[in-house]
């Protein structure tokens, strides 16, 4: 899949996810490729645009742990955390080789976020969503 193409096919996943949740699940995404220690920002749509990638090392300190060299090839493979709130990056989709979907909601926590339970219907959109690219990976 192509960048344009997995855009197109996250904010389609995305309004399913949100139709499903009843509002906004991640006010804010960004398509980032890692490749060591540098980053490449593919994407953004959110309310931080100007500050997302400078304070992108703080903001997925949480989720860093999970990202181990098993899982940034495999697209399809994703993670939540419970400790991001706020700029906090709560959850990842790896779209492809060393590149990532990172979404967030900066008004709460995903510990708020799964409480509701609106979030029984809506996560199996993000399941969904995950497994286009398991079938077919962002290839940049």
């Amino acid at each position: 899949m192509n960048l344009e193409a997995a855009i197109q096919r996250i904010q389609k996943s995305f309004a399913k996810l949100d139709e499903a949740y009843g509002r906004a699940v991640f006010d804010e995404i960004a398509v980032v490729g890692i490749a060591g220690s540098e980053l490449k920002l593919y994407h953004y749509a959110g309310p931080r645009e100007a500050e997302f990638m400078s304070d992108f090392a703080d903001d997925s300190r949480s989720l860093r742990k999970e990202l181990t060299a098993e899982q940034s090839a495999n697209g399809g493979e994703f993670s939540f955390t419970r400790e991001g709130d706020g700029a906090g990056i709560d959850a990842y989709i790896c779209l492809g080789p060393e590149v990532y979907l990172f979404c967030n909601n900066t008004e709460k926590s995903m510990s708020e976020v799964t409480a509701d339970p609106a979030w029984f219907n809506a996560q199996g959109e993000f399941l969904n969503a995950s497994q286009f690219f398991a079938v077919d990976p962002l290839s940049i």
